[in-house]
């Protein structure tokens, strides 16, 4: 940087002693190019364009400083000419296609690449170049075969391994992708890009913490980047930071809107957090943005189950199922909304396919109790829900099913342990309550099922179960005019 500025100091000098002298503004456009003052340059080799005009070089050079100022309209009629004055100049072409990427005139900027290999092979800056290209068309196999050359003839430049990683990415080697993320991270540390790439490599190899540490890093290096906003959020969602998620989604939602992806997951992120309405409104835009996609379809089947649309639940998951078969989620959300419907065969079949797809998964397992429940395999059913309170213990809804599945298989004691757990886990429950009451019932604690089914009552009022069950125990206390009420009461619900 020394030398440069001495020498730019020398050229002012000799274009004082003999101004206008086009060789000299030309040097002093090229140094004021490696001190990183375009405009400068861009000055000093408009004057020679005037003095010498129609020379491929200054052309070629003048194209290059306004792709540097992101004029890059001005820098391709530059490069044209040139292109016109020398055809067969592998650097102009070089050049002309970096710009054509830049905009998005991706095969141009292909065919370009290829003729500047043809003239001059096995050159880095071009394979690197055209690497990119071809990842821009999906061309990835391509991609990383140009990437491979470019890092044998120029290795440790930071951003051929930034741009493999980025391929590397796109085929599912992850490893590989963070390895030479990694590298780049080391040789231009503070990079927005690499830091945005391999936080979205470690959330796909599920290191989402360390993924969170470079999104963040990149956020600061370079704010508002929809692409770095809307990776975060997802990890943000992964990592149940719920609120964290949908605020950075809604800076990208404003920073590029009607994006299916986005407003497909902050759909489900609304979900989440229980907001239905807006759930069901952001993704039923996501749907006609991108119609047929499975995600968008099973998360807003899921909202209007919340919504108690179940019919039109089951007809999004239905399309999801065609559209992406055998997924889990989707089967166990499906028998979900079957279960509620009293599709129970139906709702079973839903849920043995997403249990052997995905085993081990203790919101199936314990929907599968339920519904085996109301087919009377009660063994079965308590076989899952056990399975289910192992992978996730203390979950007031396996607790609450598995005291059901106890109460009709008459293991009292065990009933009455389960809904003992899971009243303090989720207090003032009309269901855990309701059956709890039937069971001291049943062990004649007359006193305390009638407080668990007074407070049933009050939250649940007309709930047919809970009034007979209070009715019964109305009689045993021998108060025949309150239990006569309670039982008319149900007998007409």
């Amino acid at each position: 940087m020394d030398d440069n500025q001495g020498t730019l100091e020398d050229l002012d000098k000799a274009d004082v002693l003999e101004p206008n002298n086009a060789f000299t503004l030309m040097i002093c456009g090229f140094v004021n190019y490696m001190l990183g003052d375009y405009q400068g340059a861009l000055e000093d080799l408009d004057e020679v364009d005037v003095l010498e005009p129609n020379n491929a070089s200054t052309l070629r050079s003048c194209g290059n400083v306004k792709k540097m100022l992101k004029q890059y309209q001005g820098a391709l009629e530059d490069l044209d000419k040139a292109y016109i004055l020398e055809p067969n100049n592998a650097s102009t072409l070089r050049s002309r296609g970096d710009v054509k990427y830049k905009l998005h005139n991706y095969q141009g900027a292909l065919e370009d690449l290829d003729k500047a290999d043809v003239f001059q092979p096995n050159n880095a800056s071009t394979l690197r170049s055209r690497g990119n290209v071809k990842y821009m068309l999906h061309d990835y196999q391509g991609a990383l075969e140009d990437l491979d050359k470019a890092d044998v003839l120029e290795p440790n430049n930071a951003f051929t391994l930034m741009t493999r990683g980025f391929v590397k990415y796109m085929l599912d080697d992850y490893q590989g992708a963070l390895e030479d993320l990694d590298k780049a991270d080391v040789l231009e540390s503070n990079n927005a890009s690499t830091l945005g790439i391999r936080g979205d490599v470690k959330r796909m190899m599920i290191e989402y913490q360390g993924a969170l540490e470079d999104l963040d890093k990149a956020d600061v290096l370079e704010p508002n980047n929809a692409f770095t906003l809307r990776t975060r959020g997802i990890v943000k969602y992964m990592l149940h930071d719920y609120p964290g998620t949908l605020e950075d989604l809604n800076k990208v939602n404003v920073l590029e809107p009607n994006n299916a992806s986005t407003l497909g997951i902050r759909g489900d992120v609304k979900r989440m957090m229980n907001e239905y309405q807006g759930a069901l409104e952001d993704l039923d835009k996501a749907d006609v943005l991108e119609p047929n996609n499975a995600s968008t379809l099973r998360s807003r089947g899921n909202v209007k189950c919340m919504l108690h649309d179940y019919q039109g639940a089951l007809e999004d998951l239905d399309k999801a199922d065609v559209l992406e078969s055998n997924n889990a989620s989707t089967l166990s959300s499906r028998g979900d909304v079957k279960y509620i419907l009293d599709h129970y065969q139906g709702a079973l079949e839903d849920f043995d396919k997403a249990d052997v797809l995905e085993p081990n998964n203790a919101s199936t397992l314990r929907n599968r109790g339920n519904v085996k429940c109301m087919l009377h395999d009660y063994q079965g059913a308590l076989e899952d829900l056990d399975k289910a309170d192992v992978l996730e213990p203390n979950n007031a809804s396996t607790l609450r099913s598995r005291g059901h599945v106890k109460y009709m298989l008459d293991h009292c004691q065990g009933t009455l342990e389960d809904l003992d757990k899971a009243d303090v886990l989720e207090p003032n429950n009309a269901s855990t309550l309701g059956i709890r009451g039937n069971v001291k019932c049943m062990l004649h604690d007359y006193q305390g099922a009638l407080e668990d089914l007074d407070k049933a009552t009050v939250l649940e009022p007309n709930n047919a179960f809970t009034l007979r069950s209070r009715g019964n125990v109305k009689c045993m206390l021998h108060d025949y005019q309150g239990a006569l009420e309670d039982l008319d009461k149900a007998d007409v619900l």
